[in-house]
């Protein structure tokens, strides 16, 4: 048979924090340029990125959660949907890691960059999982992308950013919750992480003395976010600030011992952050055949 299977398998990668078990899944992928990071040259980027033995392209994975409490099915974030030719995986990973869109009861968002809400609604705000009873929101993220003239004075390549958050919060506009504070569900605390957009948020799951921060997009390209915190991206609403969240949050999980992942991580798995000379390193946790 001449069959040539040219995409990669769906990443899926499992563990458990206290009884809670986090399904990490890969979206795909987006390539972009190291143009895009202010504070470091595209050479050095590369740099960074050759030190540590992986590809010096520009390419960021896009990762979705799942958490299954025992009684809900929570999805953070929900990806690319293919916008772009961004990611659009997350079918065929949710498919290969046994679930079902219809199982899932509640969405939390760390933000509505079109890379995290593109897979969660079609064209004409059809919703892609419809049995969502709550859709978590940061208030300040709402606004923002709900506001009429922020949208008028931005750039012409970022207005239809506006439009695919406008899409995803019309097709759930029955059960969006906007929320201020840190409690959201059950062992499940929203951390604010604003500077990238200003609502952006992460979520630190805890259970039984164990702990995950998922963090959104702290890091986009971790290798060299993490060595230089520093360095920010095009896409911060506030640079200064996102830098400033970036190091107090690194700062926190470095002496914490934190367990941590994000969306942007190279592959759907979780580490630990070290302090190193000038900056920070990340240790990728090891894939494992069995939840940990």
């Amino acid at each position: 048979m001449d069959v040539v299977i040219q995409t990669q398998g769906p990443a899926i990668n499992r563990r458990k924090v206290g009884d809670l078990i986090v399904t990490m899944l890969s979206d795909g992928f987006l390539d972009v340029s190291f143009d895009l990071l202010d504070g470091i040259s595209s050479k050095d980027a590369a740099s960074l990125l050759s030190q540590h033995r992986v590809s010096t392209l520009p390419r960021m994975n896009v990762n979705v959660f799942v958490i299954q409490n025992g009684e809900q099915m929570i999805l953070i974030d929900g990806g690319a949907g293919g916008i772009h030719g961004w990611g659009g995986r997350l079918p065929v990973a949710l498919s290969a890691a046994g679930i079902d869109p219809l199982y899932i009861d509640i969405i939390l968002l760390t933000h509505a960059h079109p890379d995290h809400v593109g897979g969660l609604a079609g064209p004409l705000a059809t919703p892609h999982f419809r049995n969502v009873k709550q859709v978590y929101v940061h208030k300040a993220e709402y606004d923002f992308w709900r506001n009429d003239m922020i949208r008028a004075a931005a750039p012409d390549g970022f207005r239809p950013f506006f439009d695919v958050a406008q899409n995803v919060f019309d097709a759930y506009k029955e059960q969006i919750i906007v929320f201020t504070g840190e409690d959201v569900i059950p062992k499940i605390q929203a951390v604010p992480l604003p500077g990238h957009t200003p609502g952006h948020t992460g979520y630190l799951i805890s259970d039984k003395g164990e702990s995950l921060l998922i963090w959104g997009d702290i890091v986009h390209f971790p290798y060299v976010q993490i060595a230089r915190p520093e360095v920010t991206i095009a896409f911060d609403n506030e640079p200064a600030e996102a830098a400033a969240i970036r190091r107090h949050i690194l700062d926190r999980a470095s002496s914490e011992g934190l367990l941590v992942s994000g969306m942007h991580f190279n592959m759907p798995t979780c580490g630990r952050i070290e302090r190193a000379s000038g900056g920070y390193e990340l240790i990728y946790e090891a894939w494992s055949p069995a939840l940990i």
